[in-house]
């Protein structure tokens, strides 16, 4: 029974309870005419009904993202244990200096760097609340991105859930 089919089955319920002797009649029109309504709208109401719980779906799994996670695994262990598990096809190479992929300079290394056939397929940069403004890191980022490979970062210091990883590794892998 889908939800709509549920609220007006409670609705006939609710409505046959509290109609008196001198109201049924309203009652009985009432229902009638949502009735009417529903059937007159179920596909749109239907669509909307599933667009919603979707969405409520959603939210609570992101709500999930910022969970603690007591698995005794830092994010490190995490991205890696997901790439084994999830993406065994590609090769990971950790602390993978910028000069690689060609890069001349002074560079922060990349923490974990996926291929596909020797050729980057993700870089990913573990790092903690003030690293995005050193130099060095900026120059790794936009070497990478010069280069044309996608870039990400996890901060080490938040939650990471094997979820939140997992999602985000499957939007680029």
């Amino acid at each position: 029974m889908g939800l709509l089919d549920k609220l007006v089955k409670e609705g006939t319920e609710i409505l046959k309870e509290v109609a008196t002797e001198e109201n049924k009649e309203k009652a009985a029109d009432l229902l009638n005419s949502l009735k009417g309504a529903f059937e007159e709208h179920k596909d749109e109401l239907k669509q909307f009904a599933e667009s919603f719980q979707m969405e409520t779906k959603t939210e609570e799994y992101k709500e999930s993202y910022f969970e603690e996670v007591d698995d005794g695994k830092d994010c490190r262990e995490r991205i890696l244990e997901i790439l084994a598990n999830e993406f065994p096809q590609y090769a990971v190479k950790e602390n993978v200096s910028p000069t690689t992929i060609g890069g001349t300079g002074r560079f922060m290394d990349y923490s974990i760097v996926v291929y596909e056939n020797d050729i980057p397929k993700l870089i990913m940069m573990l790092i903690d609340k003030t690293t995005s403004y050193h130099r060095e890191y900026r120059w790794s980022k936009e070497e990478a991105e010069k280069r044309g490979y996608p870039f990400i970062n996890f901060i080490r210091h938040y939650p990471n859930t094997p979820e939140y990883i997992s999602d985000r590794l499957h939007k680029y892998l």
